[in-house]
């Protein structure tokens, strides 16, 4: 491990992603990909971390909430076709959309595109695309940039390869696991912010010591000379 955020119990796990990465980028320890869970990222973020400190941010994108993509039925976001020039976003039956403007969830800029009511009232595949018995549909976009990436990334990770790729984030559940269980990481001995950051420090250092430890007392599998620093750090180990 080579760096540690500890923040207060309400801050989401997501909300440290920048901060991790400024950190690691100014002691010159930015990896050139890093691998999340889905709390840590999103459109925007993937794209923070590659504008600013050249890092993949590779983790699962949220799926489309949508009751249809929930269902696996329908007519989701994915089956509409987006226009960005000229601002319009085509229905699966091919009828354009009627309106285009911005909208405000949760202090995320969302394009909102909404069609025609006349026209989504007489269609004859309309409850496989809204629930509806008035209104018509209407989506909810990312900005183009980030909605280019949510839709790239949705596609990748149904793919074998991205999740044989992914496969390595279970080395970091049990890194998390093992400083848990073995060594009480969740549970603080000091109260403030600070003391406790302390202790997570050195809780870090006490796993990144043991494992040096496992690996230099491991069996060698094969029959080669030892290196140089193998050597010293034996000897240095060694009880006096």
């Amino acid at each position: 491990m080579v760096h540690v955020a500890t923040t207060i119990a309400p801050v989401q796990d997501g909300q440290l992603t920048e901060l991790i990465h400024d950190d690691l980028a100014a002691t010159g320890l930015a990896p050139a990909e890093h691998v999340v869970d889905a709390a840590y990222l999103s459109p925007a973020r993937i794209q923070r971390a590659d504008q600013i400190h050249n890092i993949t941010l590779l983790g699962p994108i949220a799926p489309d909430p949508s009751a249809q993509a929930m269902a696996g039925s329908g007519f989701d976001k994915s089956a509409f076709v987006i226009d960005w020039e000229r601002q319009v976003a085509i229905c699966p039956r091919g009828s354009p959309s009627r309106s285009w403007g911005p909208l405000r969830i949760k202090g995320h800029d969302y394009i909102q595109v909404r069609f025609d009511t006349a026209t989504c009232r007489v269609c004859p595949v309309r409850t496989s695309c809204t629930a509806s018995a008035e209104r018509p549909r209407a989506l909810a976009l990312l900005p183009r940039p980030l909605h280019e990436i949510q839709t790239r990334n949705r596609a990748e990770q149904a793919d074998q390869a991205w999740q044989a790729r992914y496969a390595i984030r279970a080395g970091c559940e049990s890194t998390i696991s093992e400083n848990v269980r073995v060594r009480g990481l969740r549970r603080t001995r000091y109260r403030g912010l600070a003391k406790t950051h302390l202790q997570h420090v050195l809780t870090a250092m006490a796993c990144n010591l043991a494992r040096l430890g496992d690996w230099l007392n491991a069996t060698p599998k094969t029959r080669r000379r030892a290196s140089r620093f193998h050597t010293l750090c034996q000897a240095l180990l060694a009880p006096t």
